[in-house]
């Protein structure tokens, strides 16, 4: 292994990226897909809202989307499937 290597983060450049409006789109791009494959792999139902969706949680220091279970039959299929987790590969 080498050593003797030092690494010094430029602060004021990651927080940089960790708002930038072009990573926090990417971000949320990522959620949708993941939400929307967890909704074609959950089965139908005439419910008005949607079982998953994506949501923008972002924070003062970075951006940040989750995935939800949105309504009563998205909770039962993500308890019963594990939905979300399945559907995780389409963020890539």
């Amino acid at each position: 292994m080498a050593s003797g290597i030092r690494v010094k983060i430029n602060s004021a450049g990651a927080r940089a990226l960790l708002t930038d409006p072009s990573v926090a789109a990417d971000i949320m791009a990522r959620a949708e897909r993941i939400a929307a494959s967890a909704r074609a792999k959950a089965s139908p139902d005439d419910m008005v809202n949607e079982p998953f969706t994506a949501v923008e949680s972002s924070t003062k220091g970075r951006a940040m989307a989750r995935v939800v279970s949105s309504s009563p039959h998205g909770v039962r299929s993500q308890n019963k499937r594990n939905t979300l987790l399945k559907s995780i590969d389409a963020g890539r």
